[in-house]
């Protein structure tokens, strides 16, 4: 399965106000002629012309004081939110071209001679369960890599660790246009690296491969990256998506019951507060998820695999949150059930 969110921000005509009276701007629109941008009133736009107009705006008011511009430009983020059982199954493309879009890139790409660029990041205590597993995947796929283990534990969640990750990455040379970071941990290691690559060249593009049911359902569908700072949980961080977050079940087999019941915690929280269907399905088949931690198990009623449709309902459910409200601008969020009092708990 597969889930494309579009995010973006909607601002309104922007009014000036002086002495009390609502002055209105005039409106520029941005057309690219001849390779440069122009600036067109409403009037001035031929239809008919064969030139790019931008969805972003210039609004100018002059008074007696001066002149004043207001620029209003549309952020819109793109990216994918997909499950897909075998990622490091050397004849499942995903985890490097899986984040692509354009199928004519894609098709170049997968006929080229021309070997991969991947830069890694990757829990230390996953990469003692997968690293070996996954150095098979890159170089069975001829891919030029470096794979970081880091203890990406909420102790070491500061921008120390970000820097260690930004020092090897200046080292590995990497092309921010061509090679996203790959982050491959849990909850804690996918903000880390988030963090990092959205400050690198100001913004790399990064995947997110959750290995935890809680960051399966949670952050690697979410856009926060962030570290803690003066003893503040996530104190420091930013907005910006993956391109990409591959979500492999496979994964949570090695996982504690522990970390399998905080998963199911995260599911129940999204199910209490908008999904009944979801509470139903974890009420009936919750210890047998637990039990199986989240592996499949096909053969129940209609046939259905429990594991796949309840996580499936619960990122569904997470997204429709996330994608009208990505930058929080509205602080009412239904996601943040219970952070009242979680992160002081959590640093405590």
């Amino acid at each position: 399965m597969s889930f494309v969110a579009k995010t973006g921000t909607h601002l309104e005509e922007p009014l000036q106000c002086q002495n009390n009276t609502v002055v209105k701007m005039n409106e520029f629109h941005l057309v690219q002629v001849k390779g440069t941008w122009k600036r067109k009133t409403g009037n001035n736009l031929n239809s008919n012309l064969k030139t790019r107009v931008s969805a972003a705006k210039i609004y100018e008011s002059t008074t007696e004081q001066g002149t004043s511009w207001t620029v209003i430009s549309p952020i819109v983020f793109t990216y994918k939110v997909t499950e897909c059982l075998g990622l490091l199954d050397p004849s499942n493309d995903t985890l490097l071209l899986g984040h692509i879009r354009d199928p004519q890139q894609l098709e170049a790409l997968r006929n080229s001679t021309r070997p991969l660029r991947r830069f890694v990041v990757m829990d230390q205590t996953v990469y003692n369960l997968y690293g070996c597993q996954l150095t098979d995947y890159l170089e069975a796929r001829n891919v030029l890599y470096q794979i970081l283990p880091l203890p990406t534990t909420e102790e070491n969640k500061s921008m120390e660790l970000v820097m260690k990750i930004l020092d090897e990455v200046h080292k590995f040379s990497l092309d921010r246009r061509t090679e996203p970071i790959i982050a491959i941990g849990g909850g804690v290691c996918l903000d880390i690296v988030g963090l990092a690559a959205s400050l690198y060249r100001r913004r790399t593009p990064y995947i997110r491969v959750p290995t935890t049911l809680l960051s399966y359902v949670d952050a690697s569908v979410g856009a926060k990256t962030g570290v803690n700072f003066a003893n503040c949980k996530n104190k420091l961080g930013g907005y910006v998506p993956p391109v990409a977050a591959f979500l492999d079940r496979s994964f949570l087999q090695t996982v504690s019951r522990q970390q399998i019941s905080n998963g199911l915690a995260e599911m129940l929280k999204m199910a209490l507060m908008k999904h009944k269907g979801l509470f139903e399905l974890l009420e009936t088949h919750g210890q047998l998820l637990l039990d199986s931690k989240f592996q499949s198990n096909s053969g129940l009623e209609d046939n259905k695999d429990i594991a796949s449709l309840s996580t499936r309902m619960a990122i569904e459910t997470m997204l429709e949150e996330l994608a009208p409200n990505l930058w929080e601008d509205d602080l009412d969020r239904l996601v943040d059930f219970g952070h009242l009092i979680s992160p002081e708990l959590e640093m405590m």
